[in-house]
């Protein structure tokens, strides 16, 4: 995986990585917590050799000295010196579980033996270390072997063990900055697990790279769309403003070309595909383009309740015979978009879709209006969408921010390309960010008495030119350049 994709996963998915820190965190906390206090207590023994007449032989001694020092310091955790300790003290620990509190080091060039004791008591941490150093003193002269009747060494404790005031475990700061350490790694395991099995288009730029097809545009998410799907009714709002934007990008594609079929579809339901071919429709239609809308959805037709439109014949009785494609067309919207509802719902869509009689329908209704839009199902689930696009060559692909997964992205591709089809551009729905956000008209600086053609007055949707609109031409040079 690469870094700017990983960093990307990062900031999509910003509230699990806090939730894995936090978590670690936590966890550093609650280990400190319930981790037994233990206070480590330490005591000195100095070790020197006896005798030494002159400078050389005090020299020696001292060598001497600092070599049996480390010998020593081994001792101090042997049983010869723990044994007195424990019956001394009256401990309830056996001599081999003192020997794990107990550590003996010397530091380097020197004739010093550091004892450590580590307790859950203090003061017995201090008592330990202490008798531990008394015994170290008498048990190694007695050891050593002897020059003239006398220990050729000497053991004195020069400082004495007191009862610490810190505890010396756990080690808090450390602990949490593990627990931070464990939650990083929490949090990148996560981020790159979703990223593998539960990757999302979540920008319009991944969605163009993913799909091979530039994006025409990006449609906001706003909770209002529920309530109002055509945002073209209101002219005014920012959900408009980004159709037209995609209807001024429409022109682009198929230049040149008269009477032009967008058959819009997505890769699964619940990603705003008849919605948004809706108000392309209607955006067309508002330039004054004579726009049919067809509901090519047979299995789970929604476009009556978007466009509040009674059940009536549609495509499928078309197809079947029972109705001509000009007589099941219904008007709709102030600019006159004619409607091609799906109709009955037939046991067979995919075989109805496939047929001549659809085929004819469908080039029908092209040759009578400038651009015709096509809500076609979704392609992961049945193949109808496939049909279609394979008739028409290219489909125009909507992608849901944060539903939209990788995977079901590729899968649609496939499909596509699999009856030869190509995408011709992409709409990204249900955008989080907006960058335009802060731009919207102010209706009270409008002058209702300003002449069609000064500066600054917005026509009326569909109220074009005469010359515009009795052209012909689609998408005009005026087509996508609101006068505002």
């Amino acid at each position: 995986m690469e870094s700017n994709s990983l960093l990307r996963l990062v900031r999509y998915h910003w509230g699990v990585v806090v939730l894995c820190l936090v978590v670690g965190l936590t966890g550093g906390w609650v280990a400190a917590q319930t981790t037994p206090r233990e206070y480590t207590a330490s005591a000195d023994v100095f070790v020197t050799a006896t005798g030494g007449a002159n400078t050389g032989e005090i020299a020696q001694s001292t060598n001497f000295s600092q070599q049996q020092a480390r010998n020593f310091a081994a001792i101090a955790t042997r049983e010869v010196v723990l044994a007195p300790v424990v019956k001394d003290l009256k401990l309830e620990s056996t001599v081999r579980q003192l020997r794990q509190q107990v550590s003996a080091s010397v530091g380097l060039n020197t004739s010093v033996i550091a004892i450590s004791v580590s307790d859950e008591s203090r003061d017995r941490a201090a008592a330990i270390a202490n008798s531990v150093s008394m015994n170290l003193s008498e048990v190694v002269p007695a050891l050593t072997p002897r020059v003239q009747g006398d220990s050729p060494v000497r053991l004195q404790v020069i400082e004495s063990a007191v009862p610490p005031v810190k505890p010396s475990a756990p080690n808090v700061p450390l602990m949490l900055i593990m627990g931070l350490l464990c939650g990083v790694l929490l949090a990148t395991a996560t981020v790159v697990v979703r990223g593998v099995l539960d990757a999302r288009v979540r920008s319009s730029t991944q969605l163009s790279e993913l799909l091979g097809a530039p994006v025409i545009g990006s449609v906001g998410y706003d909770r209002k769309a529920s309530r109002q799907p055509v945002a073209m009714k209101d002219g005014r709002s920012l959900r408009a403003e980004e159709y037209r934007q995609i209807r001024a990008n429409l022109r682009f594609l198929q230049s040149g070309e008269r009477h032009k079929v967008f058959a819009i579809t997505s890769a699964n339901p619940g990603e705003g595909k008849s919605s948004t071919s809706a108000n392309v429709a209607a955006a067309l239609a508002a330039s004054g383009l004579k726009t049919c809308l067809v509901e090519a959805d047979l299995r789970r037709p929604t476009l009556s309740g978007i466009l509040d439109l009674p059940e009536r014949r549609g495509l499928s009785d078309v197809i079947a015979g029972d109705v001509s494609a000009m007589d099941a067309l219904v008007p709709w919207g102030d600019d006159g978009v004619s409607v091609l509802l799906s109709g009955t719902i037939p046991p067979n869509p995919s075989e109805l879709l496939e047929s001549s009689m659809a085929a004819e329908a469908l080039r029908q209704i092209r040759s009578h209006f400038d651009v015709t839009v096509i809500d076609c199902p979704p392609l992961n689930p049945v193949s109808d969408a496939a049909v279609v696009a394979r008739m028409f060559g290219s489909v125009i692909f909507v992608g849901a921010s944060g539903t939209l997964r990788v995977r079901d992205l590729r899968r649609a591709a496939e499909r596509l390309s699999g009856v030869g089809a190509t995408v011709e551009g992409a709409i990204f729905n249900f955008a989080r960010t907006r960058s335009s956000s802060r731009y919207r008209y102010d209706s009270t600086r409008t002058s209702s008495t300003a002449p069609a053609n000064a500066p600054g007055v917005r026509r009326r949707r569909g109220a074009l030119p005469a010359e515009d609109r009795e052209s012909g031409e689609l998408f005009s040079p005026a087509d996508g350049r609101e006068v505002s």
